[in-house]
């Protein structure tokens, strides 16, 4: 069965509602944002760059689409390379000021993440680089083009002390806040982030993707096992498979509601790479349980980026109600209709609705009933369980209020721990 959810889109049509997904209003920049924002522009968008290019364009408000988007180096090198003398030399110029500013950080990213890469060895700290400039290395093959310059970094969970001491030994101080107890525990459930007082590089260590109510393990033997060589300034560097990064961005986009395009970017940039083994990636994300979570980024991967999927996967995408409208509505900003679209106020309603079984799904109800989230009480128009959590939290709310009385306090809560 063939399946699809691109529409066709003349990048001169009008801004009806049957000419395409993004916000009327925003149209036709919303669009050309998209085909430029790519690893690789295809010879078959390079016309309808120019053409529209050519035909004008609010070039302000692309500029400003692409910053609040993060890919702002994306549409500076599609410019660059295809219609630099079709965009008003003023917006071009403020354009690339700001890209080589980041491009530089960037590099001075790279350079540290090295640094650190061979400090941490010699501590005996295992880490694997997955988002930021080791990332767009995998992805680009040119770690300027990273939306971020911060260092994010899995390390085991049983050696964040060991890692914390060799960051501080590096001239970093923690920010954030955790203390040396929980730390040491490896139990600390806020994020780890850590800056240097000279350069003002922030690096982030990680053992678990997380949501207000909900922690998503990525420390788990198989990552660590499939690790391969990344190619960093003509120098390699130990990193995750490609599977695997594409779980973590998959499960870390949901957590944002996918709110914004280079999220989807990288994701469609990884499986354009073509090094993935789906078998692997379907079977990895029914061991986690974030299968459904994998659909919707592959889904939001095809649908916005064209990216290839393999057929059987998108009739699997096809099979999904909940994924196929879930899709329709991210990257809200870009939508035709924004109100029917999801930000980071809907991210509990989200990972409900994506939960892979119904004891899975339980559970989580019971966490977000458990924080008070106001999805319980006021939960969006298009949740599909919105009568179902309000009366869960009636059952919840008095056996909650017990465990917390009979719960031993915080300040001794960590020795349970050890």
């Amino acid at each position: 069965m063939g399946f699809s959810f691109r529409h066709p889109v003349d990048g001169a049509a009008s801004t009806t509602a049957s000419a395409g997904w993004v916000n009327p209003v925003r149209f036709r920049e919303a669009q050309f944002l998209i085909w430029c924002a790519r690893a690789a522009v295809p010879e078959s968008l390079r016309r309808r760059i120019l053409d529209v290019a050519q035909a004008g364009l609010n070039w302000p408000l692309l500029l400003e689409l692409a910053k609040s988007h993060g890919v702002e180096s994306l549409l500076a090198r599609t410019l660059t390379e295809l219609c630099a003398d079709l965009v008003p030399p003023a917006d071009l110029d403020a354009l690339r000021r700001r890209t080589e500013e980041a491009a530089a950080a960037n590099r001075a990213g790279a350079a540290e993440l090295l640094r650190l890469s061979r400090a941490f060895g010699e501590a005996g700290v295992s880490v694997l680089p997955f988002r930021g400039v080791g990332l767009a290395a995998m992805i680009y093959g040119d770690p300027t083009l990273c939306a971020h310059a911060d260092l994010v970094a899995l390390v085991r969970r049983e050696q964040l002390a060991d890692a914390e001491r060799a960051l501080i030994s590096q001239g970093y101080s923690v920010r954030g806040g955790a203390s040396d107890r929980t730390v040491d525990a490896g139990v600390c459930e806020r994020p780890l982030v850590y800056l240097h007082a000279g350069t003002s590089c922030q690096v982030e260590l990680l053992w678990a993707v997380r949501h207000a109510r909900m922690i998503f393990p990525i420390d788990r033997p198989e990552v660590w096992g499939h690790a391969r060589p990344v190619s960093l300034n003509g120098r390699k560097i130990k990193g995750m498979a490609p599977e695997e990064v594409l779980l973590v961005l998959c499960m870390h986009g949901a957590h944002q509601a996918w709110g914004q395009l280079s999220l989807v970017t990288e994701a469609a940039g990884l499986i354009r790479a073509g090094r993935l083994n789906w078998k692997r990636v379907l079977t990895t994300a029914l061991e986690w349980k974030c299968y459904r979570v994998l659909l919707l980024g592959l889904a939001l991967s095809h649908r916005v980026m064209e990216a290839p999927i393999p057929p059987q996967i998108l009739n699997m995408i096809a099979a999904d109600s909940d994924v196929l409208s879930l899709a329709q509505r991210m990257p809200k900003s870009l939508l035709l209709q924004q109100q029917e679209g999801l930000d980071d106020r809907d991210v509990g309603a989200l990972l409900f609705t994506l939960q892979d079984d119904w004891n899975a799904r339980w559970r989580y109800g019971i966490a977000l009933c458990r924080s008070h989230d106001p999805i319980v009480q006021a939960p969006p128009a298009w949740f599909r369980w919105r009568r179902l959590l309000p009366w869960l939290a009636r059952g919840v709310s008095p056996i909650h209020t017990l465990s917390r009385w009979l719960s031993p306090p915080a300040s001794i809560r960590h020795l349970f721990h050890r």
